[in-house]
């Protein structure tokens, strides 16, 4: 049976009431006078039909219908209370991200230890998904990666690109020669990614140039794979700066055929539009602060 409407306003006076067995007391405590914590008792006990205290000029007493409420509310009220006065500066709880492979393991994890310092109550569900997502459908806080369904739900906001870059390591290209112009990538031991999603060869440069599996010498699923085929001096790759510029950087892969890379493509940061919970606006608010230039 529904409670009457007026009955959650009547329980603060009822609970003070009881713990100091005194109206008197229980609205000192409340800040309003005794007849009004009088009142609201008296009222209460009208709307449910049970006396909950026992009365006389010197003192109160819970009755055992009084006991009972006391003992089943006293502690969902102090629950309630201790969540509506916490902190809004303490945000916490799970925030669900989907992150694309490759930016979630060399970017975004170097700086989660920073971001779980400053919030650590706010827990992570980190799924490397290289897929499209649904945010609404699969309950989604934040995802990480290419937009591409245009959804009036979804708020994107850009960070700093992703550039696709080729290179071989010194052995390889010692050996086999170095490419000249992209149509020489044929005649060349390519290392080619397969995206999990679609099933795809990932195209190649600013032509589009597509590899067929002929001309392919090693094909995997995990860009890590092709790295380190790369380094063993098996083959050219193509694949996002996050996978190979420390590699270049350190001379252990060369670039090639700078002139026909693909210019840099964003990737966006998107969640609902709905106003979003503490814990995951401060993760968005963190993901803009460490990856927009």
């Amino acid at each position: 049976m529904a409670l009457p409407s007026d009955v959650h306003r009547l329980l603060p006076a009822f609970l003070a009431a009881a713990q100091s067995e005194s109206f008197s007391a229980a609205a000192r405590l409340l800040g309003i006078t005794p007849a009004a914590v009088s009142k609201s008792v008296r009222l209460l006990e009208q709307r449910l039909g049970r006396v909950l205290f026992q009365r006389n000029t010197h003192y109160v007493v819970l009755t055992e219908e009084g006991v009972s409420l006391r003992e089943q509310i006293s502690p969902l009220w102090h629950a309630l209370n201790q969540a509506l006065e916490k902190p809004a500066d303490e945000p916490e709880g799970l925030v669900r991200i989907s992150v694309i492979p490759g930016f979630g393991r060399y970017r975004l994890m170097p700086a989660l230890a920073g971001f779980q310092q400053r919030y650590p109550k706010v827990r992570l569900d980190l799924a490397m998904d290289p897929r499209r997502v649904n945010l609404i459908g699969e309950r989604i806080d934040v995802a990480i990666g290419q937009r591409s369904v245009q959804d009036t739900r979804i708020v994107a906001r850009e960070i700093a690109p992703m550039r696709m870059m080729l290179a071989a390591s010194p052995a390889y290209l010692a050996r086999f020669g170095t490419p000249r112009s992209p149509e020489d990538l044929l005649h060349h031991r390519c290392l080619a990614h397969r995206n999990p999603g679609n099933g795809r060869l990932q195209s190649w440069l600013a032509q589009g140039l597509t590899l067929e599996e002929q001309h392919v010498w090693l094909i995997s699923t995990f860009p890590d794979v092709l790295v380190d085929a790369a380094l063993a001096g098996m083959g050219i790759v193509s694949l996002a700066d996050w996978y190979l510029e420390p590699h270049i950087a350190e001379g252990r892969l060369l670039p090639l055929l700078r002139e026909a890379w693909v210019e840099p493509q964003p990737l966006w940061v998107k969640y609902p539009s709905h106003q979003l919970a503490p814990r995951a606006r401060v993760f968005v608010d963190f993901l803009l602060r460490t990856f927009t230039k």
